[in-house]
């Protein structure tokens, strides 16, 4: 089918494939590499499983929708739609790189992106590839284990790919850090189940 084949080269030419996880699919397919999520592999490819997919040639751009889950190594973002814009063959070769076509990733919530035990979540999510960052918007919460960082109704986590560096901003931000277990152990009040070696005479 013509409408069929067009969808796919416009997959192919964003520079990965998708899984789209329907009643009949499921499939997940690979491409080239790009550091789109933080934490992410430069090398490992971006997969994309989502339950509909729809594609806008006049304004080229895929639509994901119904549980979207973008995965790139071990980072993950999930969001009820996202929105991929791509390059088009007369932008500057930069948007065309790496990313394949991908210029820029717009993400409806609520958006959690994970990596490992870290996660943060936000209203909404975002990816330029120009400026090469992530943004989180609205009532950003990052949490590693039970150590939480909280930001305000119209706060923003922005994330820079390049040189990891990442700040809240917009409002006041309240974190919340618990102390390790490690000192908790050799606490005196705690009994070791092997009693200390005695101390040699003097």
């Amino acid at each position: 089918m013509k409408i069929a084949g067009i969808l796919l080269a416009a997959v192919c030419s964003a520079g990965f494939f998708i899984g789209v996880a329907g009643p009949a699919a499921g499939q997940k397919a690979r491409s080239g590499a790009s550091p789109v999520l933080p934490g992410g592999n430069t090398k490992a490819p971006i997969t994309i499983d989502a339950s509909k997919l729809e594609y806008f040639d006049k304004d080229q751009k895929l639509i994901y929708s119904g549980g979207v889950v973008a995965t790139q190594g071990e980072s993950k973002m999930r969001a009820t739609t996202m929105v991929i814009f791509l390059a088009r063959s007369d932008e500057p070769a930069t948007l065309q790189s790496d990313t394949g076509r991908i210029r820029r990733i717009e993400a409806a919530g609520p958006v959690t992106v994970t990596q490992v035990d870290q996660v943060g979540t936000g209203d909404s999510g975002l990816y330029d590839k120009a400026e090469n960052k992530v943004y989180l918007i609205g009532n950003v919460v990052l949490s590693q284990g039970p150590n939480v960082t909280k930001g305000e109704r119209n706060s923003k986590l922005v994330y820079d790919l390049d040189t990891g560096y990442a700040q809240v901003i917009g409002g006041r931000v309240n974190s919340i850090f618990t102390p390790g277990t490690a000192d908790e152990k050799n606490s005196p009040d705690k009994k070791s189940p092997v009693p200390p070696s005695p101390k040699p005479g003097r």
